[in-house]
């Protein structure tokens, strides 16, 4: 069997706040990836640290990512990055700098595994919209908007899959119901949706018979 693995590297939300360990997305690839490919032997990590920015994934990149020679990483970042406080916030300079540097890592790092040329993808994902009557002024969506714009920008111009998660959650007429009570996590109908895009996404990179395709 071809083995694959794959890294979810983020906050909360990729570790799951709030919720009860079945719903996170992380697990439920881990479930039914290898119901829907028989043919891949799965290796799936959450690496995702509540509370974190991207300045402290990208201390932790090495050891929480590449050290699984990852053939798919997951990036989900933005809702502490662009939290106005004094723990938190990373400038819209920095959180791309930041972004931009993980992206390199990740894409120079030999997973060895022969797939993809032995480059990992990295799948970028765009941070979810809050409610604001919650959240405001400490998050806002206007300014979870410009980050998500970053990440829009570096996935075309790394030439990276893209999820934009903002999109898809703000355009819903019933968003906040996709965010859990605290007005910034998800509720299991927002994991159920992002199942769904980053299920539909990994199809992408897999053929009939389960093996990665060449991504350039």
């Amino acid at each position: 069997m071809i083995k694959t693995t794959i890294v979810a590297l983020g906050d909360s939300l990729t570790y799951g706040h709030g919720v009860p360990k079945n719903v996170n997305y992380v697990e439920r690839l881990e479930k039914f990836m290898p119901q829907y490919f028989p043919n891949i032997s799965w290796h799936i990590y959450n690496s995702g640290v509540s509370g974190d920015t991207t300045r402290e994934a990208l201390k932790r990149l090495e050891k929480d990512v590449l050290n699984y020679h990852p053939n798919i990483v997951f990036i989900l970042f933005g809702s502490n990055d662009s939290a106005m406080n004094d723990k938190q916030f990373r400038s819209l300079e920095e959180y791309e700098n930041n972004l931009r540097e993980i992206i390199t890592k990740i894409k120079k790092h030999n997973n060895r595994t022969g797939l993809n040329k032995c480059i990992p993808i990295p799948i970028l994902i765009t941070p979810p919209p809050v409610i604001e009557e919650i959240r405001s002024p400490i998050r806002t969506n206007n300014r979870l908007k410009q980050y998500g714009y970053i990440v829009k920008t570096l996935a075309k111009e790394y030439h990276c899959p893209l999820i934009d998660f903002f999109s898809h959650v703000i355009e819903n007429e019933n968003y906040k119901e996709l965010i859990s009570e605290d007005g910034l996590h998800l509720s299991k109908k927002g994991y159920d949706l992002l199942y769904d895009l980053i299920f539909s996404e990994l199809t992408k990179l897999i053929n009939y018979e389960g093996v990665l395709k060449d991504w350039d």
